[in-house]
């Protein structure tokens, strides 16, 4: 079940920096297969508002949409599920538009709450972002503009990877590209992630997140890789096994 109340960090502390002290969770004996959350499923939402507490559902996967304020912004407005093809982005706003299909767009300091409910665990292996912009002039942003941060939940603690928007070229950061993950984080198995953003500020580049209602970002394609159930490694092992002593015995025969 996706909580509604956590304690985010929004505290900045170094590029491209994998933080906390989770251990590597490993599931050598479990079976893993590839899962993409693409937001393109028609029986969860088509292009439109999304309000606090709404949740997504595909690949096995929950993704809840909240904001970090008292409440959760349950009912109020926190993002919306924009259209790649038709550019439902409003005219004010800069969004990324070099993608096809509908995407996520988490608006005013809002975050994903994100977890595999059909199974053990997952490990994120990448993603598509760009930064939103809450007005349309490049020239107003500084550069880096911002960065999405994962946030995930383990067995046993913590652990954070960050993603920056800082291509040399500002027009780039406004537009779709894939990120993915590296080191510890990559290989963590996790129970749950939260996704949010961050904004750079203009004057000094300082960078936070849930203080601007500017950490906006659109996201797609997350593709993970699941952990099973070890009641169903477990089968799956036990039907591994009995092929290799079919084999044996038709070999013996």
């Amino acid at each position: 079940m996706i909580r509604t109340s956590h304690s985010v960090s929004t505290a900045l502390r170094g590029i491209h920096k994998v933080l906390g002290a989770a251990v590597l969770v490993t599931a050598a004996a479990a079976p893993a297969h590839a899962g993409v959350i693409t937001f393109d499923d028609p029986n969860n939402y088509g292009p439109g508002m999304v309000l606090g507490g709404d949740v997504y559902q595909e690949a096995g996967y929950s993704v809840g949409f909240f904001a970090n304020v008292p409440g959760d912004g349950i009912g109020n407005l926190v993002g919306q599920m924009y259209d790649g093809d038709t550019s439902t982005c409003d005219s004010s706003q800069i969004c990324p538009a070099n993608t096809s299909g509908n995407y996520y767009g988490a608006l005013n300091d809002s975050y994903l709450d994100m977890m595999f409910t059909a199974g053990a665990g997952f490990k994120i292996k990448s993603f598509d972002a760009g930064f939103i912009g809450s007005y349309a002039s490049l020239n107003s942003y500084p550069n880096p503009v911002g960065l999405v941060r994962l946030l995930g939940f383990t067995n046993t603690g913590t652990i954070t990877q960050d993603f920056w928007f800082d291509n040399s070229v500002q027009a780039k950061n406004f537009q779709f590209r894939t990120f993915t993950t590296s080191g510890l984080f990559a290989n963590t198995v996790l129970n749950e992630v939260l996704i949010y953003g961050f904004a750079c500020n203009t004057a000094n580049t300082n960078c936070q997140a849930f203080a601007t209602d500017r950490g906006q970002f659109g996201i797609d394609n997350i593709v993970t890789t699941d952990v099973p159930e070890p009641a169903t490694a477990a089968l799956a092992g036990l039907g591994l096994m009995g092929l290799i002593a079919a084999r044996r015995r038709k070999t013996n025969a």
